[in-house]
């Protein structure tokens, strides 16, 4: 359950995948919602949005929280200074950037005067203010950085490491 000196634990993985495709989920939802029709689905998919948006939140704050809790496995033997430092700024940018896409999207909806009610949410209902600008630029700097971070694990996973089975997924595991 917890983690060791080169794997992740089995809880800090299941927040790490369970918060990837929730997130991804939601930059793919957002992207779709905001460019179709005034429709009833668009209205579905803003209160879905805004759900799976408090879910991550809540999952974010345990995450966080796990971090104090559980060891961290050290840096991958053989990673090079240049690569360890942009592991580690990717991953702080990564956190920073869902806490802002988190307080934007709450900002949006509270000065909006929709509440955080999913039940409330409609696209006429969100208005034009502030938090909905930060929150559709920031949303493509995550794509960035998350795209980015693929990058990173898929290149050192075939060229070094054992990204992937520090991670959980055993099948990508190198043999030693």
């Amino acid at each position: 359950m917890k983690g060791s000196a080169t794997n992740y634990g089995r809880i800090a993985q299941i927040f790490h995948w369970l918060s990837m495709l929730l997130i991804v989920g939601l930059a793919i939802g957002g992207t779709i919602m905001t460019r179709i029709n005034n429709t009833a689905q668009q209205t579905q998919m803003y209160k879905m949005h805004v759900t799976v948006g408090l879910i991550v939140l809540a999952l974010t704050v345990a995450r966080v929280l796990w971090i104090f809790v559980d060891k961290r496995p050290d840096m991958p033997e053989g990673m090079k200074a240049a690569q360890k430092t942009a592991f580690s700024l990717n991953h702080l940018l990564l956190y920073v950037v869902i806490g802002l896409l988190v307080a934007s999207g709450v900002g949006m909806l509270l000065l909006s005067g929709v509440g955080l009610s999913p039940a409330n949410v409609t696209p006429e209902a969100i208005k034009n203010v502030t938090p909905r600008t930060v929150h559709d630029v920031v949303s493509k700097l995550f794509i960035f950085l998350f795209f980015m971070h693929l990058a990173g694990v898929i290149i050192y996973q075939v060229r070094e490491g054992d990204t992937f089975g520090r991670m959980g997924i055993p099948w990508f595991s190198k043999a030693s």
